[in-house]
């Protein structure tokens, strides 16, 4: 099994190919959708574990329940500014093993923080943990072991937890508050 993270699919969404043209060059957001399951499936194997870290679809349930179904893996949801419709649902919900606002777990030792906004502090920032959030579209890029892990920083495709590690963990610790 391989964890992965991604955000920001925005299926359905038009509009995202307007303001994320550089990331998304698709004619529409069909054109868009069926990149991103493709590129997903390529990577990830029925028992893998992703994180999706908000914002999974503009659509409406149907579409999105059935577009969700195409993706192999068992999904994790870290819910973000357009989850709000789509939760009110149990189909939505039943597509996600786990459904949080926010998430931590260890992976060598490191603790790995999980949020669809991007913060400038998070627990254990100073002993060297690492945030993964989405939200930013590639856009904004913070101090120290942070990675915002959407689909417009990595050629629509998801990262591995081992490709995250590897490109963080030697990014010096910041320790500017003393503890």
């Amino acid at each position: 099994m391989v964890t992965w993270f991604t955000s920001d699919l925005h299926f359905f969404h038009r509009n995202i190919l307007k303001y994320c043209a550089a990331s998304r060059p698709f004619s529409d957001a069909s054109a868009m959708n069926s990149a991103i399951v493709e590129n997903w499936n390529s990577r990830i194997n029925p028992a893998d574990e992703v994180w999706i870290l908000g914002d999974v679809s503009f659509g409406e349930l149907e579409p999105t329940v059935l577009t969700l179904g195409q993706l192999k893996g068992r999904k994790r949801l870290i819910i973000g500014n357009h989850e709000k419709k789509l939760l009110k649902y149990n189909d939505f919900r039943d597509c996600f093993i786990s459904i949080d606002h926010y998430a931590e777990f260890r992976y060598n030792k490191i603790k790995f923080c999980l949020m669809h906004y991007p913060i400038v502090s998070w627990n254990e920032r100073n002993q060297g943990s690492i945030m993964l959030h989405g939200h930013s579209h590639g856009t904004w890029v913070g101090v120290g072991r942070i990675k915002d892990v959407g689909v417009d920083t990595n050629s629509m495709m998801p990262y591995s937890l081992d490709e995250v590690y590897e490109s963080l963990i030697r990014v010096p610790v910041i320790n500017d508050f003393g503890d």
